[in-house]
């Protein structure tokens, strides 16, 4: 009831909603734990990046350690803070769009004020924000794990979801992550559908693996690389079934998993757990996520074997609606 209430009274305008001075794309879901946001928000930069413009990531910063109230992660001009000063996903996202303005705050709004004062850009993304209200967005995107129905099935803390689902109402765009195929977004379609009073345009996406990547030298090799390997998989994420999905999928054989809690902050009583593991599993390299690889980089040397799946994102569906949708926010201007 409070959140209804809460997202009502944006809706009628009895609480006031902030503007900035340049469009405003939110990424968010209605779940807590991974649904893709962070590769999505990339995706999102490089389109704005293809199209010469400047973009600039709004972001929390979950997990820094730097106790400023705004803080720039990446001023896009390749000044990336580490991830202990920052967060690893805004970290993350730094690295994979050096040209880009990427800051950290809680207050978003007070947030995209500093860094119009610091420095210019023609649009804001804005990283989680779908329950951030109090800042006015011209395009809401909604993301939804096809993977996860059983995590729309009730509020926190007997379920997995921060709103009801009918708050899906103020999103514009509503995409589909970690589906190979429109029927296997059925499921979690149907959950929204029971809610919604307007039909849904899918937007269909799904996380392909690139390439591999070692965690220190940066060597790369094809993922044929892992076929008939025996992998000891090292994950802090949200959703860990999914990222062994993608290493089965390519051929690999999973000797052991130790799944950590998102976003952790790997230490030495971590690491010497991942040591313990790799010297028994001796025949084995260690994979691990991309987010992941920001923060163990420092502890292992050039001649363990630590690498991390880089993936790409594929559209099933809905991509040029998607691209309209960014038309009429004027990102093509």
């Amino acid at each position: 009831m409070i959140v209804r209430i809460r997202r009502m009274a944006y809706q009628k305008e009895w609480l006031r909603q902030y503007h900035l001075p340049k469009p405003v794309v939110s990424v968010g879901n209605l779940t807590v734990g991974g649904t893709g946001k962070t590769p999505f928000v990339i995706w999102l930069a490089h389109q704005f990046h293809k199209r010469g413009k400047r973009v600039a990531v709004l972001t929390r910063g979950y997990g820094r350690q730097d106790p400023s109230q705004y803080l720039f992660v990446s001023d896009g001009q390749g000044h990336i803070k580490e991830w202990r000063v920052s967060g690893d996903e805004p970290t993350m996202i730094a690295q994979h769009c050096p040209w880009a303005i990427v800051a950290v705050g809680t207050d978003r709004f007070r947030l995209g004020q500093w860094v119009l004062e610091q420095t210019s850009c023609d649009y804001f993304i804005l990283d989680d924000g779908y329950q951030h209200l109090s800042l006015y967005r011209d395009l809401n995107v909604l993301l939804f794990d096809a993977t996860d129905v059983k995590g729309l099935s009730a509020l926190l803390p007997a379920g997995r979801l921060r709103e009801p689902l009918e708050a899906s109402v103020d999103a514009e765009a509503i995409v589909f992550t970690r589906a190979d195929s429109s029927a296997s977004i059925q499921s979690v379609r149907r959950c929204l559908d029971n809610n919604l009073v307007h039909s849904i345009n899918p937007i269909i996406v799904n996380s392909v693996p690139k390439q591999i990547q070692h965690v220190v030298t940066g060597q790369v090799r094809p993922l044929g690389f892992l076929l008939n390997l025996s992998l000891l998989i090292v994950s802090g994420i949200g959703n860990p079934c999914s990222f062994r999905a993608l290493l089965t999928g390519c051929g690999a054989d999973v000797c052991h998993e130790m799944q950590f809690p998102d976003h952790c902050a790997y230490g030495q009583e971590e690491i010497n757990l991942i040591q313990k593991h790799m010297n028994e599993y001796e025949s084995t390299i260690v994979m691990t996520t991309e987010k992941d690889a920001v923060k163990l980089r420092e502890w292992f040397t050039k001649d363990e074997p630590v690498w991390c799946l880089t993936t790409d994102l594929e559209f099933i569906a809905g991509e040029d609606y998607l691209l309209q949708l960014l038309d009429n926010t004027g990102v093509s201007e």
